[in-house]
């Protein structure tokens, strides 16, 4: 008996649990082109691009204070990854990852992460 109450107990805070995680907003949605990225390239074993501009445009258009964008290559294959700050980073942030195709100077494609954060 004791069992049975138990189990209905865990199966209701469970219940509830979802029910409220599922309720809960995460914040602000990331709204970045991600066509921005398609002027970054890995030149002498270094992400580089000047996107800095473009970004500007993105947080006007969209009322960001601050953009943030981290662009790493996973794995340890000593390429040196990128950081472009623009605006102001104090306040509400909400961010994305994804995955990005970079092209060499040499032809290669190396796939890249790239970290997107956004204050509003």
């Amino acid at each position: 008996m004791a069992v049975m109450i138990v189990t209905l107990s865990l199966t209701a805070y469970l219940g509830l649990f979802a029910l409220n995680a599922a309720n809960n907003e995460s914040g602000a949605a990331v709204h970045v082109d991600h066509r921005i990225f398609d002027n970054l390239v890995l030149n002498n074993g270094e992400v580089a691009g000047d996107i800095e501009m473009q970004l500007v445009s993105e947080a006007e258009r969209h009322g960001y204070r601050g953009i943030s964008v981290i662009c790493e290559v996973p794995g340890g294959l000593g390429f040196k990854g990128m950081s472009v700050r623009i605006g102001d980073m104090d306040g509400m942030i909400s961010s994305e990852r994804f995955l990005f195709q970079l092209r060499s100077a040499d032809g290669r494609i190396v796939p890249a992460v790239i970290e997107v954060a956004v204050c509003v």
